[in-house]
């Protein structure tokens, strides 16, 4: 089982959701990491420009599958909507979700001018209030397409603290057969 965990960069998905896996012993992971240790290099810099896009979900979907295989709930955190140059943004496949095996999706949203200072804080200062905003829906959007088409569970949190995202993981992890 793959539940996916989506937002813009910046919004607290890593900082809210590892913790709460770690509580609850659930797999964590990011999919840039995961993408990383599958392809053996990064395509994205600290902008978040991505290129290879296809090959980066090819490698995504196949790691995602070969840590499921064990059995384990993974909880992925990544994008629904990537950053091809500022102002060119790219909503994933619904297909790339239907490949990860996702069951259900959390959402986390963070208020722009927050987006901005850890942006900036991670020596990013390529977004504008407006790209980040136009970001922001377009993500948002996406996530409620993808939970939408595949007929699974969206929950949105905004600005979440780790007890929230675990408090939600519990309940959907505990509608799980004892076998997991």
């Amino acid at each position: 089982m793959t539940i996916f965990v989506g937002g813009v960069h910046g919004a607290g998905k890593t900082f809210a959701t590892r913790p709460a896996c770690q509580r609850l012993g659930l797999v964590h992971a990011t999919a840039s990491q995961l993408i990383a240790e599958e392809r053996g290099l990064v395509t994205w810099g600290a902008s978040k420009l991505v290129s290879d896009v296809d090959q980066n979900q090819t490698a995504l979907v196949s790691a995602v599958k070969r840590i499921c295989e064990s059995g384990v709930t993974l909880v992925v955190d990544g994008h629904f909507v990537l950053r091809r140059a500022p102002g060119n943004h790219e909503k994933l496949p619904i297909d790339v979700f239907r490949a990860l095996a996702c069951s259900s999706i959390l959402l986390i949203r963070s208020p722009v001018p927050v987006l901005l200072e850890r942006l900036q804080l991670r020596q990013d200062t390529s977004w504008s209030e407006v790209e980040l905003t136009e970001f922001s829906k377009a993500e948002d959007n996406h996530g409620a397409e993808v939970a939408s088409a595949l007929g699974i569970p969206l929950k949105v949190l905004d600005s979440p603290h780790a007890q929230e995202v675990e408090d939600w993981l519990r309940k959907l992890t505990q509608k799980l057969p004892a076998s997991r």
